[in-house]
């Protein structure tokens, strides 16, 4: 019942996801302009007119869908819109850090029997089509609600049963995710052709498909170079988990942490040393024009593609990064199993807050994770060390 409170509120961050994802860019304009890409002539957005690649698979919806979801993000990496682009980086990056989190608590052994929790691939087909804000504060409550290991965190629940599958985790995350990313911003046409660039949006598109299949490759490849891996005596599961854990959140903190300070130090030294930028990017990287979205009410209509898709960035961060962060620190208050004082309260807000402005939102539900995991493990071990002790007396 203690999880009420935060679950509700991440169906209504849900909705609101929906509503500025969805509802808004229906009603300003954004959503007609993508569509017209998938029409004969169209052309890559932007002053570039080079034409709009519309074949991937050969299957209509699938290729009407990438065609739009590949103009989109055409204007977050061609390099015309350094708004845009910053904001695409902030987001990917906690992205990055959150699928860390949410791929670790799909591989714990308390939450197997939940498919919901375990179809990461398809949670992730799910974000990239439907978006971040509305899908992830869907998934975490639906988290909040089912998973063993978040209504009564204990060692048993949180024990990984392969360990080195979390131990693969960041690497197939940073194949499956990061190098797909790399390849599609590299420049067009000075080091690739503007169709390679866009098929390569394309193929980034499936960033879960292509996280769980590395995954699964390395994990085969592990487990039969090594017989053992699967074979752990319960010691040894433990300590591989906790070993493996503090690395996969280490890599959750430096992906949400570098993302912020990048996307915040570029857009304060544009505010605070106008003279190092052109005038052309200047003005797109003043930090209300990175971080303060437009209201999603009222007659707001998209000019160009570029400002409907700052718009939905924007809110696809604030959105989903809060929702990420409530996620995490719920689950960390859970596991104290004890009522704050009011101090305490206020203390942890500060220390919330700092993290937050030096980790990131998603940096800091990482912390939170965290230390829910190093809390119930030393809880396990001082009752462990309580047990041995009555027996030797």
């Amino acid at each position: 019942m203690a999880l009420t409170g935060p679950t509700l509120l991440l169906i209504f961050l849900s909705i609101c996801g929906f509503w500025t994802l969805w509802v808004f860019p229906y009603r300003n304009g954004l959503l007609a302009i993508l569509g017209r890409q998938s029409e004969p002539g169209a052309v890559i957005p932007g002053p570039t007119p080079a034409p709009m690649k519309q074949t991937y698979t050969g299957i209509g919806v699938v290729d009407k869908e990438l065609t739009s979801l590949v103009s989109f993000f055409y204007t977050a990496i061609d390099g015309n819109r350094a708004d845009v682009s910053l904001s695409f980086l902030y987001l990917g990056g906690q992205v990055l850090a959150a699928w860390a989190l949410i791929t670790t608590e799909g591989l714990r052994a308390g939450n197997q029997t939940k498919f919901i929790l375990t179809a990461t691939t398809l949670f992730g087909l799910a974000v990239a089509i439907i978006g971040y804000a509305c899908v992830a504060p869907l998934w975490f409550a639906l988290h909040l609600l089912v998973s063993p290991a978040a209504v009564d965190p204990q060692e048993y629940r949180l024990l990984v049963d392969t360990p080195v599958k979390l131990a693969l985790a960041p690497v197939s995350i940073l194949l499956g995710f990061g190098l797909p990313s790399l390849l599609m911003c590299l420049p067009a046409p000075s080091l690739i052709s503007f169709e390679t660039k866009q098929t390569w949006t394309g193929i980034q598109q499936g960033w879960s498909i292509w996280i769980g299949i590395t995954h699964l490759v390395l994990t085969s490849f592990a487990t039969s170079l090594d017989s053992r891996a699967t074979a752990l005596t319960e010691s040894d599961k433990k300590a591989k988990t906790v070993k493996y854990l503090r690395q996969a959140y280490a890599f959750a903190i430096v992906s949400s942490a570098g993302s912020h300070l990048a996307a915040f130090s570029l857009s304060l030294l544009a505010y605070a040393f106008p003279v190092l930028f052109s005038s052309t990017y200047l003005p797109q990287l003043q930090p209300d024009r990175i971080f303060v979205p437009v209201l999603p009410f009222g007659p707001h209509e998209v000019k160009v593609l570029a400002d409907g898709a700052l718009w939905f960035l924007q809110w696809d961060i604030l959105v989903g990064v809060s929702a990420t962060l409530i996620w995490g620190l719920t689950l960390r208050v859970a596991a104290k199993q004890e009522r704050a004082t009011l101090v305490q309260i206020l203390v942890g807000a500060i220390k919330i807050a700092i993290a937050s402005l030096v980790l990131g939102p998603c940096g800091t539900a990482a912390v939170a994770l965290w230390g829910r995991d190093e809390l119930v493990f030393r809880r396990s071990n001082a009752a462990e060390d309580r047990t041995t002790t009555k027996k030797d007396q």
